[in-house]
């Protein structure tokens, strides 16, 4: 990070400017121009520190805007992991489902994520089990508000696109939402303003298929 190397570097600076002002005054070294250097050196690592201090201070009281690497990558396996724990809630993932998987991966994250990853990473979790509340605690607290309700929304997704909505997938989307420390009115919330998308994006297919038909 820049703060961090301008406090470095400005650390470094200071010492050696400060050392060699004092080996002058201490007459340890008689050259005096040794002294306006290090007099120089030490104020301007003395700037860098203050540089370096006010960067971190700002970036701590700022407000975060985007994702951070750590952020991405926590959000990145979250969300593949979610919907799988949906997707294998019944034992079974089929060619729909998976395609479903990686339209919305690709959507959320802006990467794409080959089938054949989503398969063998779906074989991995029906094979060792998979505590999606449990990985999801150990996540969040790199998850802001924002993703965690793409999570959410993910699941739903996946959840809904057959149409039917098992008690195990209930279940497991319930898992989620703890995993996250979401409660139970947030996702209240969530399932009525997506239910709400969903069905005027259906009216609107139906609209358009009027119009093709006619």
């Amino acid at each position: 990070m820049i703060s961090t190397k301008f406090l470095g570097t400005g650390t470094l600076m200071f010492i050696i400017g400060l050392a060699a002002a004092v080996a002058f005054s201490l007459k340890l070294v008689p050259t005096p121009e040794i002294y306006t250097v290090g007099i120089g050196m030490a104020a301007l690592g003395l700037a860098c520190m203050l540089l370096g201090l006010l960067m971190i201070a700002f970036k701590a009281f700022a407000p975060q805007k985007g994702l951070e690497k750590g952020d991405t990558a926590a959000f990145s396996v979250g969300l593949i992991r979610c919907m799988l724990a949906i997707s294998i809630a019944d034992d079974h993932l089929d060619d729909s489902e998976i395609e479903q998987i990686s339209k919305i991966y690709k959507h959320l994250t802006g990467a794409t994520m080959d089938e054949e990853t989503i398969r063998y990473t779906a074989a991995e979790m029906m094979e060792h089990g998979s505590d999606i509340k449990a990985e999801l605690q150990t996540l969040s607290h790199s998850l802001d508000h924002n993703l965690k309700d793409k999570l959410i929304r993910a699941s739903l997704f996946i959840l809904t696109a057959d149409g039917e909505m098992d008690e195990d997938e209930l279940i497991t989307l319930d898992d989620i939402r703890l995993g996250i420390g979401m409660t139970l009115k947030q996702l209240d919330r969530i399932q009525k303003d997506f239910m709400k998308k969903q069905n005027v994006r259906k009216v609107r297919e139906a609209e358009k298929a009027a119009e093709v038909a006619s």
